[in-house]
């Protein structure tokens, strides 16, 4: 029917839609960023991580390392949003902060992460061997289960209400996430048969701006999500990666992060369960395996102010087997070590690379952000 789909677009509501800008503009911040941190005490390096292929669409990923003598930072530079509109707008999140240390090590945390030097030191980073660079891969995208899928479209979906950058972005990032899961199982995953749609969608965006499209890929990111979840827990089944022993149920109740990890975890169930629970506006979990529970198990074993926080926010028992304790060790302690960084710090921006919810308490501006966070969340 002619306008149909138009009048259906007619029940979105559409937000930060996206603004036009050229690769100088990206390069212009980038001097500017390294002009404006570059002389803060302590700082060894500023990175940029990946590069923007569609001006306008794309974000800046800023990494800065520390040494382990850092002090607070000033206060005017203690927050992302302390910065000019176009900065924050091409960078769309906060910096990353990280001691030189952990930097060298942060193959446990991003295995096949690039980084260009754009300030200081080039410090050398440590490269893995072929399995713990396997056993890396598994334990990243675990955590990125936990931290966007389904949530990062499910919501949007159900509540007609897209942030149209940001939808941009995280259509993008599931291209990696397919592709590491592809990597791992050796199977394909549906996703790649999109690709192409969401390559043109931000090509195109600033000629068409087709919103339909965005809202179908939107809802098909649900599926395609809820499909990488099943194929990774049947992958760490089948290679006995992980084994369940005992336990049903564990809930984790993190800011921005809560799950509930059920025992046979099946797509459609599970879909409708997070589906009822936004349509009758009841605090929002994701509702993932039972067997991705174990890894942040792990994590609350090891003392830290992100540990921790797992720790005090973890309910349920659960008995298990795991073939990459190690490289969980090194995780965490990659992880601890930013969060003792940005306290040390003060800032504002993220406490680590995968927070869980853990938000820097340090510094009068974090006070009055954990104040907002409780009464938001």
């Amino acid at each position: 029917m002619p306008g149909a789909g138009l009048r259906k677009m007619q029940d979105y509501k559409f937000s930060n839609l996206p603004k036009e800008y050229e690769s100088e503009d990206y390069k212009g911040v980038i001097v500017n960023i390294v002009k404006k941190y570059s002389k803060i005490k302590n700082l060894l390096s500023i990175y940029n991580w990946g590069s923007p292929s569609v001006p306008g669409i794309s974000d800046l990923d800023i990494l800065m390392v520390f040494d382990r003598n850092a002090s607070p930072l000033p206060m005017a530079k203690r927050s992302f949003y302390f910065l000019d509109a176009k900065t924050r707008y091409l960078l769309s999140h906060p910096f990353i902060f990280i001691d030189k240390e952990s930097f060298q090590n942060i193959r446990y945390v991003h295995p096949n992460a690039s980084f260009e030097l754009l300030h200081g030191k080039n410090i050398s980073i440590k490269e893995l061997s072929k399995t713990g660079a396997y056993y890396s891969q598994i334990a990243l995208l675990n955590d990125i289960c936990i931290r966007h899928y389904p949530r990062d479209f499910i919501l949007q979906s159900v509540n007609k209400k897209i942030n149209v950058r940001d939808t941009l972005l995280r259509l993008n990032s599931l291209k990696y996430t397919a592709l590491m899961l592809e990597s791992l199982t050796k199977t394909k995953v549906e996703w790649n048969s999109k690709l192409k749609l969401v390559d043109n969608l931000r090509k195109n965006w600033f000629n068409h701006n087709d919103f339909e499209l965005l809202v179908k890929l939107n809802n098909d990111a649900v599926d395609i999500s809820m499909g990488v979840i099943g194929q990774f827990r049947d992958f760490l089944m089948k290679s006995k990666i992980i084994k369940i022993n005992s336990g049903d149920k564990v809930d984790y109740n993190g800011i921005k992060n809560k799950t509930i990890f059920i025992k046979n975890w099946a797509k459609k169930d599970a879909l409708q369960k997070m589906i009822h629970l936004i349509k009758n506006n009841q605090k929002f979990y994701s509702i993932l395996p039972i067997e991705f529970a174990a890894q942040l198990i792990e994590y609350s074993k090891y003392k830290g102010l992100i540990g921790n926080y797992i720790m005090k926010n973890l309910n349920g028992n659960l008995s298990y087997q795991l073939k990459y304790k190690a490289i969980i060790k090194k995780r965490i302690q990659i992880l601890n070590n930013q969060a003792n960084l940005a306290a040390k710090l003060k800032h504002s921006d993220f406490a680590a690379f995968f927070d869980f919810g853990y938000r820097n308490g340090h510094g009068i501006n974090n006070w009055m952000i954990s104040l907002l966070d409780k009464i938001r969340f």
